[in-house]
């Protein structure tokens, strides 16, 4: 384990490094999906009820959900970015099987040991 190429080559560490980046991809699209939609139902509540106090404090709460909602898609891209700045070239084979879970040579493997 003296080089990363080689800890990151490594079918155990593949496979943990797989399953983050499909977590993180799941998240990056569901949060600011789900986010959305909620407020989207919160305003059309709000719309119904023909009350201008609530409308808009729904549409307030809409906007704030947008914007954390495109923060959360946004974090693990200025994460990513960091790290490819900052690891050296060794790891970035590491940084690849998280940021693109659905290509490369970064598949789930069943030969651990």
């Amino acid at each position: 384990m003296g080089s990363a190429q080689g800890f990151c080559s490594e079918a155990a560490v593949t496979n943990i490094l797989y399953l983050v980046g499909i977590v993180v991809a799941v998240i990056r699209i569901a949060v600011p999906v789900i986010l959305i939609v909620i407020g989207m139902v919160d305003l059309v509540k709000a719309i119904t009820s023909q009350d201008d106090k609530q409308i808009k404090q729904a549409t307030t709460l809409l906007i704030k959900r947008v914007v954390i909602g495109v923060v959360v898609f946004l974090v693990p891209t200025i994460v990513t970015l960091l790290m490819k700045v900052i690891a050296q070239d060794d790891y970035k084979s590491c940084i690849t099987c998280v940021t693109n879970v659905w290509g490369g040579d970064c598949s789930w493997k069943n030969d651990v040991n």
